[in-house]
């Protein structure tokens, strides 16, 4: 779909133009986005003996239009934004006319909006070429992948899922000559399981996201929830431990490293938050010889990824590079705006974060520890991490304690906690690499992750249990 030819577009920018010269010692420019969404939605209900029942189908589209007014008022100057949904029926002038007074209601510091990229946009492939092509075939595809799955599984029985496929087209276009248009992907899916026989107590719930069918690859998720429902039975409170061993799993570490980025985020010094910028470290404490080392690089071009894009949200080009060497820190991420406050040179770098994985697999690592004790977690209730002080904490959802390189029990409860700087002090990667695309939403952001599936932390955890 071209946006760039949608017929509302010309109409408005005549709207705002209008204002703009009626208004021209203030209003000082213009951002309109356009977005076509397109959503499959599929709730199912588990039948004993039987594959899912399909009890409610939707189509949802969505066609909107968005703008934004920039303004430099007052004395001393201040820019002041506002962001408003226009509806297509009313009337475009009084609608960009409330729009620009909001504006004169924001009192920002001033900067300068870019004129012109940072170069030509790449190509990037962000979307999955299937769901493009027929986002329908791709929904029937996934349920019937789905079904087969469900008809196989006998120890447990399917409570409850839900499929959503969906598809977004977006066209930014800026008064000060930027544009661009991407379309994204994504899928998200959910199961409940209970162990048979029934009646119990316990229900396994998951979610999975992903922004291609390869990548979602729903019938390895089921078999994973069916492997950690059959795993729940009799459980055990960890005991209390102030140097606690641990091992988490992609999606963790993803978490993880995502908050640890965030600090090298230029908007944080200018905040006056917590940062970090090139030389500091990215652990404390005294590094230990047999710990593996840092090394992350921010990538926006990795294809069919959450991160991937071919403009940041300022309209710039993104710029792929290595952020954490051995441990140091390379540089700080630089936008137009914050660098204009700092006095520093905007580098645009952002993307999808990849991080080099271990030498030594899951199992090597799991060897190596002898007959030290380590809990494995496999879910966390809810992972929670400041992002001023990158401590952590949550309660095991699931997790499995080791001893001699065998489970001796399975653990559940407990709270769990740590510090991000102080677990890079001791621990291990695993050598193999998993892709997490979290498409964000309300309230946090979406990310990408391209990684090791498992890290071993050997200091900075504590747990608090029995």
């Amino acid at each position: 779909m071209n946006l760039s030819q949608d017929p509302m577009l010309p109409k408005l920018k005549e709207a705002l133009k209008k204002v703009q010269t009626k208004n021209s010692d203030q209003f000082y420019a213009w951002k309109i986005i356009i977005e076509d969404k397109k959503s499959l939605q599929t709730l199912m209900v588990g039948k004993e003996l039987s594959p899912f029942e399909k009890y409610q189908n939707r189509d949802v589209q969505d066609h909107s239009y968005n703008i934004e007014i920039f303004s430099r008022h007052s004395e001393p100057q201040v820019m002041g934004n506002a962001i408003f949904t226009i509806d297509p029926l009313g009337d475009l002038n009084a609608q960009v006319e409330k729009t620009f007074s909001n504006s004169l209601m924001v009192s920002n510091k001033a900067w300068d909006l870019a004129k012109k990229s940072n170069g030509e946009y790449e190509a990037v492939l962000t979307n999955d070429p299937v769901i493009a092509e027929s986002i329908t075939n791709a929904h029937e595809k996934l349920l019937l992948e789905i079904d087969d799955k469900v008809k196989t599984l006998d120890k447990v029985k399917v409570n409850s899922g839900e499929l959503f496929t969906n598809l977004k087209t977006t066209y930014f276009e800026m008064s000060t000559g930027l544009a661009g248009t991407k379309e994204n992907s994504d899928i998200y899916f959910e199961i409940a399981l209970e162990k048979l026989p029934l009646p119990n107590t316990q229900e396994v719930l998951k979610y999975k996201n992903a922004i291609s069918i390869e990548d979602a690859n729903l019938s390895r998720f089921i078999n994973e929830v069916v492997e950690e429902t059959l795993s729940i039975k009799e459980t055990q409170l960890p005991k209390t431990n102030d140097n606690a061993v641990i091992m988490i799993d992609g999606e963790a570490i993803a978490d993880l490293m995502k908050e640890l980025v965030t600090q090298f985020c230029a908007s944080k010094e200018y905040e006056k938050s917590p940062f970090m910028t090139g030389g500091d470290s990215v652990f404390k404490g005294k590094k230990i010889s047999t710990s593996n080392q840092l090394n992350i690089t921010l990538d926006p071009t990795v294809p069919v990824m959450a991160m991937s894009t071919p403009f940041t949200s300022e309209g710039m080009k993104p710029v792929k590079a290595e952020i954490v060497r051995d441990d140091k820190v390379m540089t700080q991420l630089i936008s137009n705006r914050i660098g204009q406050y700092l006095e520093k040179e905007p580098n645009y770098i952002a993307g999808n974060i990849i991080v080099v994985q271990g030498d030594s697999s899951k199992e090597e690592i799991i060897n190596s520890l002898g007959s030290r004790e380590f809990i494995e977690i496999l879910s966390f209730s809810s992972l929670l991490i400041n992002p001023n002080t990158l401590t952590w904490s949550s309660e095991i959802k699931l997790g499995k304690l080791w001893k001699d390189g065998k489970v001796t029990a399975m653990i559940k409860g407990g709270v769990v906690s740590g510090d991000i700087k102080e677990n890079l002090s001791n621990f291990k990667f695993s050598n193999e690499t998993i892709k997490k695309n979290n498409t964000g939403g309300g309230f946090y952001p979406p990310s990408g992750y391209v990684g090791p599936n498992h890290m071993l932390i050997e200091s900075g955890v504590k747990i608090a249990g029995e």
